[in-house]
């Protein structure tokens, strides 16, 4: 995949992702595609942290391993990250009288890596600039060394310091001269060379998860947001309180997490769509209140941000280690429902669809997510506000339908589905106990056996039902040519080796799966590689998977955990044990050049006579 990555490396506090941002912008306007990656402590102020952009003109979502360009605003990431630059890459540092070690330098010189010192202050101080003003210094040379035009750069600092006064406009101005100047007395050697650009992305949004999954709240008629900050869940709560004046939303930061989720349910109890978001830890805290919700049958959605654990683990870091946590936290037995998001499309279109299950079922719905989505930064076509609907199940609102409800419709055992009208406090008509008590019909404690059976089995109804109305796991296909076709499920005999997997790896598995279908040895040995997606991860759908599971030469199980997570789950549900995986639990995500190098080793070593 023709791409070029960008790592810019500092210490907290730096501005290292101002650098990012604005490339972000300015590169997406020019017609590319462009994926951005944090990585950072968990200390407020002074930690080694980076921002990576991959930059390309067809569709990306996801980073390299090894960079182009690495940006160091200390000696930090000279000494961290050198190794990380591909042959060929540019390192631009500011940190005078560096020299590398001797084995770091042997190695830059075998892989021709340049190395170039920008002398910020001296440029700074010539200027009567502030240190804070280095960052567009920077900025300016990597543009330059992109081959991009001082004017596009000129216009983003125009952009977004022009309301700050003339002066400092032209102050940033005379930066961005020094920095082109620098960059072309430098040009006879150092250069990186884009790809193509396409004028399909310049109208595209650029969004975080975080940011998407923030409007698919709004979109899907959410009124109040209940949270306590715990990373990475927490640029979801920022976003939605920074919108809060527009939408009219009621964003409350609670005491802790049990209260947050107390604070959803009971809005949901009385009709308000809500949503709480929390991290593994938090959600910990919250099992109580999803039991409770399970045996009231009260519709409520949670957003888990999944990071390392177990314990404090690492906070900034990502992982998909709370699949089991979602789909069997919680006391007791019951129904629920738990998906994942991919990417921002997903951030965005599955939060009404999580609402709308949630009501219909009257079960809690559980999304996941990682630090990986919250914080990856999306070029991302705009979003269709207009074919989302809100279902609110089997709510009872109208006057002459709620006059001939009886207490014991509530909770009547007999549903078919294990589903029962549902009625509002306050709404005239009769009145039930809704309380975590077993209960008879009309919510009044009964802990007689009969009764305990039967509304066992009225609750646990549900999950059959609903495992017969979700969607399949989707299979895509990506051809020679690098297009990704979402398969129907005649289509599935063109599979020669099939991946599983769930989640933020979508994007990165689909960018690796495009590297191996051009490799010689593909055509050879695998005609077609596939990826099975799972959205809806439980219930778990597993007709398809048994039905590929017959025909496909391999299966490979990818997931960011240790145990192989969805794979457990996939065994225990349809007995199919997938013996190959790739597994990662360092906390940091799938990289494309990495993922692909491993999937060639398994696909290729696998398929060999």
């Amino acid at each position: 995949m023709n791409r070029v990555s960008i790592k810019i490396t500092g210490a907290q506090g730096q501005g290292v992702n101002s650098v990012g941002e604005m490339c972000a912008k300015g590169l997406k306007r020019a017609g590319y595609c462009v994926f951005g990656y944090r990585e950072y402590m968990s200390i407020i102020k002074g930690g080694h942290s980076s921002y990576q952009l991959d930059i390309s003109g067809e569709q990306i979502e996801s980073a390299e391993a090894q960079v182009d360009i690495l940006i160091c605003f200390n000696h930090l990431g000279l000494g961290k990250n050198a190794h990380e630059v591909k042959r060929g890459g540019i390192i631009l540092h500011q940190t005078p009288q560096w020299s590398f070690a001797a084995s770091v330098q042997k190695l830059l010189d075998r892989r021709h890596v340049r190395v170039l010192y920008l002398p910020n202050e001296m440029i700074l101080k010539k200027l009567e600039a502030k240190p804070i003003l280095g960052n567009v210094l920077i900025t300016s040379v990597v543009w330059a060394l992109l081959g991009r035009k001082e004017s596009e750069l000129q216009a983003l600092v125009r952009e977004q310091f022009g309301h700050k006064g003339r002066e400092l406009l032209m102050l940033n101005f005379r930066c961005v001269v020094e920095g082109f100047a620098f960059a072309t007395s430098h040009s006879d050697h150092l250069t990186i060379k884009l790809s193509s650009s396409s004028a399909r992305w310049k109208d595209h949004l650029l969004v975080t998860g975080s940011q998407a999954m923030g409007l698919g709240l709004i979109h899907a008629g959410c009124r109040l947001y209940a949270g306590y900050p715990m990373t990475p869940s927490s640029p979801l709560l920022s976003f939605i309180a920074a919108c809060q004046n527009a939408t009219g939303m009621l964003v409350k930061q609670a005491e802790d997490e049990i209260t947050a989720a107390q604070m959803m349910s009971g809005a949901m109890f009385m009709g308000t769509r809500a949503v709480t978001a929390t991290s593994g830890g938090g959600f910990d805290l919250m099992t109580e209140t999803v039991s409770l919700n399970a045996i009231i049958e009260n519709p409520s959605v949670f957003i888990v941000a999944q990071r390392p654990g177990p314990g404090t683990g690492l906070p900034t870091w990502t992982a998909q280690g709370d699949l089991l946590l979602a789909a069997t936290g919680a006391h007791g037995e019951f129904s629920r429902i738990v998906l994942a998001v991919s990417d921002a499309h997903d951030c965005f279109s599955l939060m009404p669809t999580a609402f709308n299950l949630a009501e219909e079922w009257q079960t809690p719905v559980i999304v996941l997510t990682d630090k990986q989505l919250a914080e990856a930064l999306f070029t991302q076509a705009p979003f269709d506000h207009k074919t989302a609907t809100i279902e609110r199940g089997r709510l009872v609102v109208r006057p002459a339908e709620l006059r001939k409800l009886q207490s014991t419709d509530r909770y009547d055992p007999t549903t078919p589905d294990g589903v029962s009208p549902r009625w509002l406090p306050g709404a005239e008509a009769a009145t039930f106990c809704a309380q975590g008590d077993e209960h008879a019909a009309d919510g009044s404690v009964d802990e007689s056996a009969p009764n305990a059976r039967m509304q066992m089995e009225k609750r646990m109804r549900k999950i059959e039902a609903i495992r017969k109305t979700l969607p399949e796991p989707e299979l895509y296909i990506v051809s020679k040519d690098r297009s990704v076709t979402l398969s129907s499920s005649k289509g599935d005999t063109t599979v020669g080796t099939l991946i599983v997997s769930w989640g933020s790896n979508k994007g990165v598995i689909l960018d690796a799966i495009s590297l191996l279908v051009r490799s010689p040895k593909s055509e050879v040995r695998n005609p077609a590689i596939g990826y099975l997606h799972y959205t809806y991860l439980w219930p778990l759908k597993i007709e398809r998977l048994e039905k590929l599971v017959k025909k496909v030469k391999k299966v490979v199980l990818i997931e960011q955990n240790y145990q192989g997570q969805l794979g457990m789950l996939l065994k225990m549900q349809c007995g199919i044990d997938i013996p190959h995986k790739i597994l990662k639990y360092d906390g940091r995500p799938f990289f494309v050049d990495e993922l692909a190098e491993k999937l060639s080793s398994f696909i290729f070593h696998l398929s060999s006579p």
